[in-house]
Formats: structure tokens, C-alpha cells, sequence
């Protein structure tokens, strides 16, 4: 007994001392939040307007400024070129400047990630129309083209002050959507109207010269009177509603197709289908195609007079006109060669030819063709072929000249003289109507232009075109989905063009330093003339000293001396070169090396701008592409499928979508919706769209950056066999990323 109350004692002590113990040992109880990994940051979730402007403002300042000059000092993989097509230094950035900056921008951060120098160096065209004509709207009569010879340097100090200022504002908001450039650096952007530019784009025009690839010749360019000056094609819109004349006349012949004879007092006339009436008082030749069958008819209510037109077209005579009529003939296209005719207004010109030519065909009109040399580029190849004068009666202002017939003289050839011309010639008009379709305006006062022949400056892309679409041919062309398409495209343009127009009659721009006698307008121009006048341009920092000094200053007398001539005897050109000329030499000033861009990215519009202004240029200096690919995005719409515009209201402004939405959602909705579309819709809904994406992607960067929290371990391949798996399907979905790029 006694030593089981012993034994009793003893566990009792050693129960109290023990609970006792534990109690005051006891730990803290178990956080469950430390045994899983929950993310912990402090990057919010969302940001006010406020807040995310200005953390864009210090990305842009203290992260970005710095970013391109880190990539050219630490990366070391092979450098990649894309050449920056110059926007104009005219007016506010619009949709499709960010489409084609954050393009561009996209493009080369994706190689500075993988290692590679990028060599981007942003432009701005500084000359042309477009800048001298908001230039001079400080001229109080706003008459442009008497102050161009009044004041010429004033009007050129008021353009580059223009195109500075705008240059200035577009550079400031590009820099603002985070486009990867050494903007605080002058030497990184290049302008056009800079010296350097001008003296290399001379010397090239020199260099041409000199091969016969430029040249100075009379022939018809598109003209336009509002602005006085011939535009190139790129310079052209289309109004698709503009209202013409439609107009059947005929032409009486007076030698007649050998088979067809007339009756006393019957005549044979040919039908002409016009709707440039305004022409008429420059015909020269009637030309037909010598494939085509021709009828000869006899109209009703005509009397016994006989008329010819092409067999295909009788059809569509009657639709047209309400005429019927009666065959009377046939005869075969080879028969015409020998008719010749009476001109309409100048009845003593008894014996105009008749010519066989390609143009004419048999989809519309009569199957003869008016032509008129001087308003027509199919007129004056059939001119220059046959030996034709080349008469152009209309002048700088789209008015008939003292050459024309008095009742035509100081009246407006458009609109006024088409009526005057079919008042002088009714007698021999059957039938007069109206007819809505496309023709070309001027892309700025988008007033009509008309084809005028005058002396300019080409550039002879005859002898250009088939290497050009050799090289064209050796590129390779993105987005791959429309490359076929963009090739063939760019290959039209450049097979279509006849010649290159290089002059304009503009006072902003480089000018084309020659000079031509006096009295037989002959062009005086060597090396030694340029040479000297880009030691000029050296010395005065510009070239507005092609205005202000007279031959005599501009000449030496060594040069005067080995020309055998006197300042006296020589005037200087008044001609400016064409923008697309300017720009389209940028890649020889801003290249390095090789001077071949790795891509050019740019709209499908440069496919007759600076993609082949670029390719002639290049071809023609040394033989071969400034790029090894092109990259042809498409045109910003509106959610109806319109082209945006301030007419229509519906005009959506980057400033707008970055200010409620943000940098990164404008530059997410390029990325998602620019790189393959021709046609890119714009719309709040697909910004709010865009602007959510962007927030999904915060949220999970969110997420990720809370996981990862402070640890600092690097999984390596002594990890677990899941974190090696999730490292191989992250490398195979960046492969994939990379793969259309």
C-alpha cells in the first residue's frame, strides 16, 4: 500500500511539473499564412489618370532618354536598320502616325531584346507646298503667287520658322508614346532643308545629270492652277464625284477611206467622245486602233451624211445618246491610215493626220480619240513619235493664253471654256451631257488639276524601271499575309510611270541650281557650277542665297570663263526640286556603311511615294535597293469603314486616346490591330477594348511580382522536374512569340 501511494505521488509531481512546464514554454500559435506563398506588393492594381500620366512622364524622361544610346554601347549582336520615312513637318499627328511610329517602335524593341543594335534615326520633310502655303497666309492679299517673286525670302524665313515649330511639337509627342530614339541628341534626327542634306541631294543630282538619267524637256504633267505649280502623282487625290462635261461632236474628214464613196453634198465624218471640251483648241490628230472594226453608219435626222465608229461601240452610242441609226459598212482599223480631217474651231486646217495607237480602245467612247499633245501623256508620246508641235494655249493659271482664239483669251479653260468651246463648235456637237467620275484634285487646295505641257526637269525612269523590279523582286515584302499583293503593287507603280517630274514652281525647297542662256533657254550646268554652289551653302549655312544674289554673284568669273559666256547672257531656274526627290535620297545622308536599310515601314500609299521614290534613286546611283525589305501597313477608318477626316467629323486624335486611356493601351491597340489589316479601324470601343487588355496585363504582372516578392534564388537544372517543365514551355511559347517577327 504504502508503495503504491509513493508511486502515486511521484506521477502526480511529475504531471504538475510537466504541465507546468509546457505552459510556461508554450510557443505562439501557428500562422497558416506562412505555410503557402501569397503575393505580396505594393504595385497597385490600378492607376488614376493622374498618376499614370505622370509615371509615363518619368518613363519617358529618366528611363527612356537613355535607352537608345545603352542599347549602341551594351548590345553586341549585329546592328539592324530601319530607315525612318519622313513625316511632314506640317500640322498635328494624327492615327496614322501612331500606327506607323509604334509599327516601328514595336519592331526595333523586339531586336533590342534579343540582343541586336538598333540604328534609327527619325526625319521630318521640311519642304514642299503644304508648309508654304500656311507660311504665307501672313501676306495680307494671300495672293501666293505674286509674293512669290516679291518676297521670296521672306516667304522662305516664315516656312522654315513653319516647319521648325511643327517639327518641334510632332517630336515632343512622339517622345511621348515611348518611341525608342535619342531624341535630346540634333545628330540622331535628320531634316531635309539641313545643309548637308542639300549638298549631298545636289551632288546627286549632278551625278545624274551628267548620265542622262535627269534631263529638261517640254511635256504635259499634271498642273495644278490653284497652287501653280505641277504636282507628281503622289501629290494627287481622286474626287470621285467630280462632274464633267460628256460630249459626242464629230470631225468632218477630207480624205476619206479608200473603198467608201460619198454622194454630191454627203459627208463622212468621224465621232469623237470628249470630257475635256477645253482641249479642243489644242487637237493636233485623231488616233484609232488598227485592231478594231469600225462601222460606217448614217444617223437619223442627220440627213445623208455619213459618220464612222468602232462596230463594239455602236451599242453603247445609241444608250448614251438617243440617237439610232442605219449601217451602212464595215471596214477593218488598217483602212484609217491615210484619212485626215478638218479641225473643228480652225477650219483652215484642212489636213490633220489620223494615227493608229494602243491607248485606244474599245470599252468606251467611239474608238477614236481626240488628241491633244499638250494635255495628255498618251497625246504627246503619239506627238513625239509622229513629229507633232507640241501647242499648249493654257497658262500657269489654268487660263487660255493671246495664243488661243480671241473668244477663248483670259477665260478659265476649266469650267468657262468648256462651255465657250462647245458654243463655237455646236454645229458639229450631237450630243451634250453630264457624267460623274474620278478625277484628280490637288491634294491640298483640292481644287482640279489639269495636264499642261511645260519645260521641267525628269528624271529618265526608262532606263531605271527594269532593274528597279529586279530589286523589287529580291526583297522580301511584309506582312507576309499580304506580300504578294504589296510586291505586285509597288512592281504597277513602277512599271506604269512614264517619267519622274522632278521640278515644281514653288519658292520652299532646294532649289536646282542651273542656269540657261538668255536666248535660246539652253541649260548651262556642270560639276564645277555645283561644286560651287554647295560652297555656298557651306559658307551661308542654308541656300536661300539662291534668291537674293544675282548670276554675276553667284558665278565666279573662273567658272563664267570656262563656260565662255557672261553673267548677262545667263538667267537663273526659278524651279525647286519635288519633295519626293528630297526625301527620296535621305537614305545616301542617313545610312551608314552599305547604305541599305534592313526594312522601311511605311503606309501602302508610298507605294508610288517613298518606297519608289527611295528604289529610283538608289537604282539610279548604284544600282541596287537602300532596303532589303519593305514592311506595308494599312490606313486608319473610322467603325463605318470612312477615312477620317475634320469634313466628317469623325476624326479620333492619339492626344485624345492617350489622355483617357493611357500610352500603353494606344500602343496595344497597334499591336493587336495594325501589323496585318489594310484597313484599321479606330473607335472608342476598341481603346476601351484596348485599355482592358492592358489591365489584365497590369494585373498579372501584379500577381507575378507579388510571388516573387524578395527572393532572390535563380532556378537553374538542378531544379525540381515540374520547375524545369515550366521553364521548357516558357521557352518554347517565347520561340512562337518570336517566330512571325
Amino acid at each position: 500500500m504504502k508503495n503504491n501511494l509513493k508511486m502515486l505521488k511521484i506521477v502526480c509531481n511529475t504531471t504538475f511539473v510537466r504541465h507546468f512546464s509546457i505552459k510556461q514554454a508554450a510557443k505562439p500559435p501557428i500562422k497558416y499564412t506562412d505555410t503557402i506563398n501569397l503575393p505580396k506588393t505594393k504595385f497597385p492594381n490600378r492607376l488614376n489618370a493622374t498618376k499614370r500620366s505622370e509615371l509615363e512622364r518619368k518613363l519617358v524622361e529618366d528611363v527612356f532618354s537613355e535607352a537608345y544610346s545603352y542599347q549602341q554601347n551594351h548590345n553586341h549582336e549585329p546592328t539592324f536598320v530601319l530607315h525612318d520615312g519622313p513625316p511632314y513637318a506640317n500640322g498635328d499627328l494624327h492615327m496614322g502616325h501612331a500606327v506607323n511610329k509604334v509599327l516601328k517602335d514595336i519592331t526595333l524593341r523586339q531586336h533590342v531584346v534579343r540582343g541586336q543594335k538598333v540604328h534609327y534615326i527619325p526625319g521630318w520633310d521640311c519642304h514642299g507646298l503644304p508648309i508654304e502655303l500656311k507660311a504665307t497666309t501672313a501676306i495680307k492679299d494671300n495672293n501666293i503667287a505674286s509674293a512669290k517673286d516679291k518676297d521670296a525670302i521672306s516667304i522662305r524665313n516664315r516656312s522654315r520658322d513653319f516647319a521648325l515649330n511643327a517639327m518641334q511639337r510632332q517630336l515632343n509627342e512622339f517622345r511621348s508614346w515611348g518611341i525608342l530614339s535619342d531624341w535630346s541628341n540634333e545628330e540622331n534626327i535628320y531634316l531635309t532643308m539641313r545643309p548637308r542634306f542639300i549638298i549631298n541631294q545636289l551632288n546627286m543630282f549632278i551625278d545624274f545629270y551628267e548620265r542622262g538619267l535627269v534631263y529638261r524637256d517640254l511635256k504635259p504633267v499634271y498642273w495644278s492652277p490653284s497652287s501653280r505649280t505641277a504636282l507628281a502623282e503622289a501629290e494627287l487625290e481622286y474626287d470621285v464625284n467630280f462632274v464633267s462635261p460628256s460630249v459626242y461632236l464629230r470631225f468632218s474628214l477630207t480624205n476619206v477611206p479608200n473603198g467608201i464613196s460619198l454622194t454630191p453634198n454627203t459627208n463622212l465624218y468621224t465621232l469623237v467622245w470628249t470630257t475635256t471640251p477645253w482641249t479642243l483648241p489644242s487637237n493636233q490628230a485623231i488616233c484609232y486602233n488598227s485592231t478594231l472594226e469600225y462601222s460606217v453608219i448614217k444617223l437619223s435626222n442627220y440627213g445623208n451624211d455619213l459618220y464612222l465608229i468602232a462596230t463594239s461601240l455602236l451599242q453603247s452610242f445609241v444608250e448614251a445618246t438617243g440617237i439610232t441609226y442605219e449601217l451602212v459598212e464595215t471596214l477593218h482599223g488598217t483602212e484609217l491610215s491615210n484619212c485626215t480631217y478638218r479641225h473643228p474651231i480652225y477650219t483652215d486646217q484642212k489636213n490633220l493626220p489620223f494615227f493608229a495607237a494602243p491607248h485606244v480602245l474599245d470599252s468606251k467612247g467611239t474608238g477614236f480619240v481626240h488628241t491633244a499633245p499638250a494635255h495628255g501623256p498618251e497625246d504627246f508620246l503619239v506627238a513625239l513619235e509622229n513629229k507633232l508641235p507640241v501647242i499648249c494655249l493654257v497658262n500657269e493659271d489654268g487660263v487660255y493664253s493671246s495664243q488661243a482664239p480671241d473668244f477663248l483669251n483670259g477665260k478659265a479653260a476649266l469650267g468657262e471654256g468648256d462651255q465657250l468651246v462647245l458654243d463655237n463648235i455646236s454645229t458639229d456637237v450631237l450630243h451634250a451631257s453630264k457624267i460623274t467620275h474620278s478625277c484628280p484634285i490637288d491634294w491640298r487646295t483640292k481644287e482640279p488639276v489639269i495636264i499642261r505641257a511645260s519645260e521641267q526637269w525628269f528624271m529618265n525612269t526608262e532606263q531605271l524601271k527594269e532593274r528597279a523590279i529586279e530589286e523589287i523582286s529580291k526583297i522580301s515584302v511584309y506582312p507576309l499575309v499580304q506580300a504578294d499583293a504589296s510586291r505586285k503593287a509597288l512592281m504597277t507603280q513602277v512599271r506604269k510611270r512614264p517619267y519622274w517630274c522632278i521640278s515644281r514652281q514653288r519658292v520652299w525647297g532646294v532649289p536646282i541650281p542651273v542656269f540657261y542662256e538668255r536666248e535660246t533657254k539652253n541649260v548651262v550646268l556642270n560639276r564645277s557650277i555645283i561644286n560651287h554652289i554647295c560652297d555656298l551653302i557651306k559658307k551661308e549655312g542654308n541656300v536661300d542665297f539662291w534668291w537674293s544674289k544675282s548670276v554675276a554673284e553667284l558665278l565666279p568669273s573662273n567658272i563664267l570663263e570656262s563656260l565662255n559666256v557672261s553673267a548677262d547672257d545667263l538667267e537663273k531656274s526659278g524651279d525647286i526640286f519635288d519633295i519626293w526627290f528630297d526625301s527620296g535620297s535621305t537614305w545616301s545622308s542617313v545610312l551608314k556603311d552599305e547604305k541599305v536599310a534592313d526594312v522601311y515601314l511605311e503606309g501602302y500609299d508610298q507605294f508610288s511615294g517613298w518606297f519608289q521614290s527611295s528604289l529610283l534613286t538608289s537604282v539610279a546611283a548604284r544600282n541596287k535597293a537602300p532596303y532589303k525589305s519593305i514592311f506595308v501597313h494599312g490606313f486608319t477608318v473610322d467603325d463605318k469603314g470612312h477615312k477620317m477626316s475634320k469634313s466628317l467629323g469623325n476624326v479620333i486624335s492619339p492626344k485624345d486616346i492617350i489622355s483617357k486611356f493611357g500610352v500603353d493601351a494606344l500602343r496595344w491597340w497597334v499591336a493587336s490591330h495594325c501589323a496585318q489589316n489594310m484597313s484599321i479601324t479606330v473607335s472608342e470601343k476598341l481603346m476601351q477594348q484596348a485599355a482592358e487588355s492592358v489591365s489584365k496585363i497590369r494585373a498579372t504582372l501584379r500577381y507575378l511580382n507579388g510571388v516573387i516578392g524578395d527572393k532572390t534564388e535563380v532556378l537553374n537544372e538542378k531544379g525540381t522536374f515540374l520547375n524545369r517543365y515550366m521553364l521548357s514551355v516558357l521557352v518554347e511559347h517565347e520561340n512562337e512569340v518570336w517566330s512571325p517577327h
